[in-house]
């Protein structure tokens, strides 16, 4: 179970379990953490589960959101970090898990159907059978046009959080397309990607919203 243990000048003022996918934190009292203080903007930042892992994004706040000493704007979560937010500081708190298998039955217990679509996901006409090497996402078209991503990460999102989103996940087998959030459904080579999501290989052709991709995978 993860935690924000909110601090005041190094006063704890409240431990917050993390039990929803989504937390908003701002100076607004419709907010999941409410931060009374005019440093702090009224919608300042959220945390978003995505798995297992919890991202934090700023949302354009006036004084910034800072995790470790450092302005950010989306980065992920690990435990002991330091998030400072106007005069306050929330450290996240992650209970470290014993293997592989107690990831999964957590990531049940959030969103259910997860679990289901990486079982169902149908392996290329190729399948690799030894432990995936390097790859990258080149953009193609889009808001992020040119630029090109190394997937060195269990999971790679392409999209907006809260919006259209899917999913990149580096299994022992191979990088496989998952359909995240949203109304919008992922293609891959001009073929949808249906719930059971697919596996990828060298110069596939992504194409999701206004975005076009290719992932390039070296050996």
């Amino acid at each position: 179970m993860e935690k924000l243990v909110i601090l005041n000048n190094n006063e704890t003022l409240q431990d917050f379990p993390l039990e929803q996918r989504r937390v908003e934190l701002g100076r607004d009292s419709t907010n999941d953490i409410c931060l009374g203080d005019q440093s702090v903007s009224r919608h300042h930042a959220s945390l978003v589960r995505i798995y297992t892992e919890y991202y934090l994004e700023d949302h354009r706040s006036t004084n910034g959101t800072r995790l470790n000493g450092q302005d950010i704007k989306k980065h992920m979560l690990k435990n002991g970090d330091v998030i400072e937010i106007g005069k306050y500081q929330l450290k996240y708190k992650k209970q470290q898990e014993t293997s592989d298998e107690n990831d999964l039955d957590r990531t049940v217990v959030i969103q259910p159907s997860v679990q289901k679509r990486l079982s169902r996901a149908k392996p290329a006409k190729n399948p690799v059978t030894s432990k995936p090497g390097l790859a990258f996402i080149h953009y193609l078209a889009g808001p992020e046009k040119g630029q090109e991503a190394k997937l060195n990460r269990a999971f790679f999102t392409i999209g907006e959080t809260g919006g259209d989103l899917a999913l990149i996940t580096k299994r022992h087998q191979g990088y496989y397309l998952l359909k995240l959030g949203g109304h919008t459904i992922p293609s891959v080579n001009g073929k949808s990607v249906r719930a059971g999501g697919v596996e990828l290989t060298h110069g596939d052709q992504i194409v999701f919203g206004e975005r076009q991709l290719e992932f390039l995978s070296g050996s």
